[in-house]
């Protein structure tokens, strides 16, 4: 068993100077007071004996104090990779001047374009992401298309690329007028994502019960020091003030969601990465692919009821109810305890095109909720 690459997410705050409507932190923008000390955080790396890349994320990392320092100092050894809204200017050309591009992942830069524009930010953001492109750092533009964005997406996607920088589609996650995306965008994925399918892999997958090396190679860590075994599971293992015991060998998986980078440290069978791969697949509509993937997973394990609901999600999509409707009957009658198979099947029945079905997330049946 192949261990993955070593991650800590770190939550440096929960402050941002941006208001975006879809954020799930409240917006708070007055000083940064909690910090750590960063020696504190490297000899906690370093006594390890292996290379970690550190995730900054919060709130905005960039409006903690010291930032640029804290960087210099965990480069020495480690990796970082940033998550900015790239909005504070001149600790970007401070960054940009300071920190060796080779020594860090990637700027995962969050564009807010209605916030940029409601600040009147978008020169300065033009002209901090071409000063970190230049500079010779991977930097990764995303932008949240939001369903209140969707139309204009392509426009804003075209007047980036015209002044040298590429905008990644990044999917809305989470629930608007009852439904759940980024599953619902349905059909509509396909013009959003085409060119970007590793969008897909922005779900957040049910992996309880299967063996994952969160606790060892993945972490996360709060403002305080707090180190959990991963963003979803709050299982404390320690402060890196004090003390943090890591698990010795991958553990089973104790959430039904996983919200962040799980995929790079389960241990999937043949079948559940299969599952994962059409699920990926479907959420950015690409479902020949998607319908190849959940065929596979049938033959892997014949009459798994994951694989059987999605192949009547595809159904649905393409236009063939009847073939919908089989799919879902044979999920329902494999679990009939999960609800979401009954609905699936109802909806086949009922429903005159309004009708979006339930894609399911579950990679482990025995465990589905």
């Amino acid at each position: 068993m192949n261990e993955p690459a070593s991650n800590i997410i770190w939550n440096m705050t929960r402050k941002c100077n941006f208001r975006c409507e879809y954020c799930y932190f409240p917006h708070d923008n007055s000083p940064v007071t909690r910090t750590l000390p960063v020696d504190r955080i490297t000899d906690f790396l370093d006594a390890t004996g292996r290379t970690w890349t550190v995730g900054m994320t919060g709130g905005e990392p960039f409006i903690y104090p010291g930032f640029v320092d804290i960087c210099d100092a965990l480069t020495q050894r480690h990796r970082i990779g940033v998550d900015t809204n790239l909005s504070v200017s001149s600790k970007v050309r401070e960054f940009a001047r300071r920190i060796d591009p080779a020594r860090v992942q990637d700027l995962y830069v969050a564009l807010h374009i209605q916030e940029r524009e409601r600040i009147k930010g978008v020169p300065a953001f033009i002209d901090n992401a071409r000063l970190l492109i230049e500079s010779g750092f991977k930097v990764i533009v995303n932008y949240v298309v939001h369903p209140s964005l969707e139309d204009r997406f392509r426009a804003d996607s075209d007047f980036f690329a015209a002044h040298g920088i590429a905008i990644t589609p990044r999917p809305f996650r989470g629930k608007l007028d009852g439904r759940r995306y980024p599953e619902a965008y349905g059909d509509r994925a396909r013009a959003i994502f085409a060119d970007h399918p590793e969008q897909g892999r922005k779900i957040a997958f049910n992996f309880q019960g299967v063996p994952c090396f969160a606790g060892k190679t993945l972490l996360r860590m709060d403002p305080d020091g707090t180190v959990y075994r991963c963003p979803g599971d709050k299982t404390v293992l320690g402060n890196v003030l004090d003390d943090v015991r890591l698990a010795d060998d991958a553990q089973p998986c104790t959430k039904p969601r996983c919200p962040c980078r799980g995929l790079d440290h389960v241990v999937l069978t043949k079948t559940q990465r299969l599952l994962v791969d059409g699920v990926q697949h479907a959420v950015v509509a690409d479902f020949e692919t998607s319908a190849a993937a959940f065929e596979r997973a049938l033959e892997a394990s014949p009459g798994h009821p994951c694989a059987q609901n999605n192949l009547g999600v595809i159904a649905w999509r393409r236009g063939d109810a009847a073939e919908a409707a089989r799919r879902f009957e044979a999920a329902g009658a494999a679990r009939p305890d999960k609800d979401a198979y009954q609905d699936n099947l109802a909806g086949v029945g009922s429903a005159e095109g309004a009708f979006d079905p339930e894609l399911c997330l579950d990679v482990n049946p025995s465990v589905e909720k």
